[in-house]
């Protein structure tokens, strides 16, 4: 099996929007930045992009989470719904076998 290596740009990311999440209220770049251990300027960098994808709202000088990943929570929602739906239909087919 191929291992490939971890980008980490990406993982701080995460990191950033894992911090935003656990956060009650919008937070300040120079919190986030001493939680994710880095510079304030990379943590404005990635909030920027992360803003542009809609990941992350500005309200002033603060950011929380945005919308745009409410639209993967829908997704993987519709999917967990779906498998959910197929386990009772089979469920139900072992049970009119039976």
């Amino acid at each position: 099996m191929t291992t490939y290596r971890r980008i980490e740009t990406v993982r701080k990311a995460g990191e950033i929007l894992k911090y935003l999440a656990g956060e009650r209220e919008p937070a300040q770049a120079k919190l986030i930045a001493q939680a994710v251990n880095l510079p304030v300027g990379t943590v404005m960098c990635h909030l920027a992009t992360l803003e542009d994808l809609g990941f992350v709202t500005a309200i002033g000088e603060r950011f929380k989470l945005g919308m745009g990943l409410a639209l993967f929570w829908a997704r993987v929602r519709a999917s967990l719904e779906a498998d959910k739906a197929r386990t009772e239909q089979d469920i139900k087919s072992l049970d009119t076998e039976g």
